[in-house]
């Protein structure tokens, strides 16, 4: 009967003459809404659908849904304070894009259980796209790395709009909404806030910093290679890494002789790392190395060799 009844819903089309038309549901059909494992299963299958359908097929899923009152139980759902009911219920009516119960969904992007919030936060970008992310003004809890990359995904099919804020989430007291904001910036080239970034080089979470390393690899001035390097001494291991890296990609010749001075390093991997650095600078990089009192000798002869088979390749 679900099956049949998606399928009908998806080749409607509404007579011209009558905008109001009904999407034909029999009778045992609606008999059978009373009965609630019923019920949630055809929500479920509804929602499901939606998901993989835009355009008219989409639309009818969504006059389908509304037309058999399943929005009125999705809201029972969230009334019900279980989390587990209100997460479902969130997630239906952000699916089906019903855009009046925004008001209702945006409170709970702060919600105490991760769930519940993750649902929601999802849900309003669904039903309002980028200006969904208001709720990074007020947010208090962590965004999971997961849940960054969850809406990421979602902004990926949405139209993107000039969105204004994005410089008070650099400065926000979370660190979550820091690093998120920091991947929007990247991912939506916003090059007039560069100086914002380079302040999170000084945020007190690692992490933090690491994402303005990465969005300065697609963000950059021609200082901005001596700035991180001047950072390397300070920052943690893996941060350092991070930063050999976008050295290697946006650095230039004025960089060789502080990356220089980090070959002296007992940590083979950020050797090879300081090797691959300089080696792709410049050919200046490479004949440093090659001209380098340790290049004949084990590891940095070997390293030079790897490198520039790397290069050539």
């Amino acid at each position: 009967m679900m099956d049949l009844l998606l399928r009908k819903a998806i080749f409607f089309h509404e007579d011209g003459h009558i905008e109001t038309q009904l999407i034909p549901v029999t009778s045992r059909l609606k008999a059978n809404l009373a009965n609630v494992r019923f019920r949630n299963r055809l929500a479920k299958k509804i929602t499901a659908a939606k998901k993989n359908m835009s355009g008219q097929a989409g639309q009818n899923l969504k006059k389908l849904y509304t037309q058999l009152n399943l929005d009125t139980y999705a809201i029972k759902l969230i009334d019900s304070g279980k989390w587990h009911l209100m997460a479902r219920g969130i997630q239906q009516i952000g699916t089906m894009e019903l855009k009046e119960y925004l008001k209702k969904i945006y409170r709970f992007t702060d919600d105490k259980n991760e769930l519940v919030r993750a649902e929601a936060q999802i849900a309003v970008l669904n039903l309002s796209g980028f200006e969904g992310l208001r709720f990074l003004d007020l947010i208090s809890y962590r965004i999971s790395e997961w849940q960054q990359m969850k809406l990421l995904n979602e902004l990926s099919a949405v139209p993107h709009v000039n969105l204004s804020g994005i410089d008070n989430w650099l400065k926000s007291d979370n660190p979550s909404v820091v690093a998120f904001a920091l991947k929007l910036v990247r991912n939506y080239h916003h090059f007039e806030l560069y100086n914002d970034i380079v302040n999170c080089l000084e945020h007190p979470e690692p992490n933090v910093r690491i994402q303005a390393v990465y969005t300065l690899i697609d963000i950059f001035t021609e200082d901005t290679s001596k700035k991180l390097l001047d950072k390397f001494s300070q920052e943690a291991h893996e941060n350092q890494f991070a930063i050999l890296k976008a050295v290697k990609k946006i650095g230039d010749d004025a960089d060789l002789p502080k990356l220089q001075t980090l070959l002296c390093t007992e940590d083979f991997e950020m050797k090879l790392e300081v090797v691959r650095a300089m080696a792709n600078i410049s050919e200046a990089g490479l004949e440093l190395l090659e001209n380098d009192p340790q290049s004949q000798v084990y590891p940095l002869n070997e390293m030079l060799t790897q490198i520039k088979s790397e290069i050539k390749r």
